[in-house]
């Protein structure tokens, strides 16, 4: 696939209307892959492979907390379903390590007649003494499986060459060989299922399990041509990497807790199924106890520039409650709290060219407030997508850099 093929199926979302889909899609033999608003797309035909493995790998490391994330009513907006991307990989890369699949155990079964092997006979079957000569009612022979072997190994050509024709143009040119054996999935599912249960070898059964989920997944498409790999709600994914990179485990110690008092009994408010009417601060982060709640917003502007696509008044007041609660309630230890909005932004873009990773843009704060304390003033920080998705882990580096942004912006400031 040339240069200019990638950069042609390649688009970075606006999230205007319906242009919210994150991930990939292929139909009919055409592939369109979309990048969340901000990502930075390289210019040359192996950054653009890069950066597409690279948005694979963070949908597919965040697809279980996606799903946890989502209510029923969502559960639409997830398209993984059908696409085992991990098989996909798998395959290719068995594949390239050691080829195609071929039966190398040779199996033995009980039988009256057959290609005999004595040695195992001798020592596994009753010997029978008549006239002085030695005879046997029954022998261990070679189990002639051929024709399952040879079935085996074209279901597996038929595995790889689905996997380099869904995904191997991500790493290579190459496409196998097409398979000798048409796309039968009854058949497919039997003798793989049939192996994996006589295998024994660790190997194999990853590869046959591998196999099953492509064979499964293909069988639940009707075979179809097409397959979508991606989501709808890429702000469920923005929320889960920031908490991973910056956040503190037990971040619940931090949310506000209300109570009911009826008579002499008491009622936690928050212990109830109701969980969208709690407040819940996204990320907790704590440097030199110092206190940061982090509120990620998956928002258009560090894209537009645009304040109407600045978070709205709710949210600033709920980020002032969060650090109100935490600096005021908190053990009575009253820590010293800020607050900061999280929104996504291209570093090298035309609107924010900074190339910085992390970039204040100004703060917010509520009227009925003096806004004379720190966690009053919940402050907008942009970050580079290309770069926290390629940052995705626990970073003490990170958390202090943003730690230190956030303290100075605010000393800065005129407030």
């Amino acid at each position: 696939m040339s240069d200019v093929y990638f950069k042609d199926k390649c688009k970075i979302n606006t999230n205007i209307d319906d242009d919210v889909f994150v991930g990939l899609k292929y139909e009919n033999g055409d592939i369109k892959i979309s990048f969340p608003i901000g990502f930075h797309l390289a210019s040359d035909e192996e950054g653009i492979r890069k950066d597409i493995r690279l948005l694979l790998n963070i949908l597919s490391s965040n697809s279980k907390r996606l799903d946890s994330r989502l209510s029923m009513k969502h559960k639409t907006a997830i398209e993984s379903v059908l696409f085992p991307l991990h098989a996909y990989l798998y395959i290719i890369k068995d594949y390239i390590e050691r080829g195609y699949y071929k039966e190398r155990e040779v199996n033995y079964h009980i039988a009256k007649q057959g290609k005999i092997s004595w040695n195992k006979t001798i020592k596994t079957q009753r010997a029978y003494i008549q006239d002085d000569e030695i005879f046997y009612l029954d022998f261990v022979t070679r189990k002639n499986q051929i024709k399952q072997n040879e079935l085996i190994t074209q279901i597996h050509e038929f595995c790889v060459y689905e996997s380099f024709k869904k995904i191997g143009w991500l790493f290579v040119d190459y496409i196998p060989q097409k398979p000798r054996i048409r796309w039968n999935y009854k058949l497919f599912s039997v003798v793989v299922r049939d192996k994996l249960a006589q295998t024994f070898n660790d190997k194999n059964r990853q590869l046959f399990n591998n196999m099953l989920q492509i064979i499964d997944s293909r069988g639940a498409n009707n075979g179809s041509d097409w397959y979508h790999y991606g989501t709808n709600r890429f702000e469920y994914i923005w929320e889960s990497m920031i908490d991973r990179v910056f956040g503190v485990e037990n971040k619940a110690d931090y949310y506000p807790k209300t109570t009911w008092k009826l008579g002499n009994r008491f009622y936690n408010v928050n212990q109830t199924d109701k969980d969208n009417s709690c407040l819940r601060p996204d990320t907790i982060m704590i440097v030199n106890k110092k206190i940061y709640v982090l509120d990620a917003k998956y928002y258009k502007y560090g894209w537009s520039g645009n304040p109407g696509h600045l978070p709205e008044s709710t949210s600033i007041n709920k980020q002032i409650t969060y650090g109100e609660y935490i600096a005021e309630l908190r053990d009575n230890s009253h820590p010293v709290v800020y607050n900061a909005f999280i929104m996504p932004y291209d570093a090298h873009g035309e609107k924010f060219h900074t190339e910085e990773k992390f970039h204040y843009i100004g703060l917010a704060n509520g009227n009925w407030k003096m806004n004379d304390k720190s966690y009053e003033n919940v402050e907008g920080i942009l970050i580079d997508v290309k770069y926290i998705m390629q940052n995705s882990d626990y970073s003490k580096t990170e958390i202090y850099d943003l730690a230190e942004l956030i303290e100075q912006s605010l000393k800065n400031s005129d407030i």
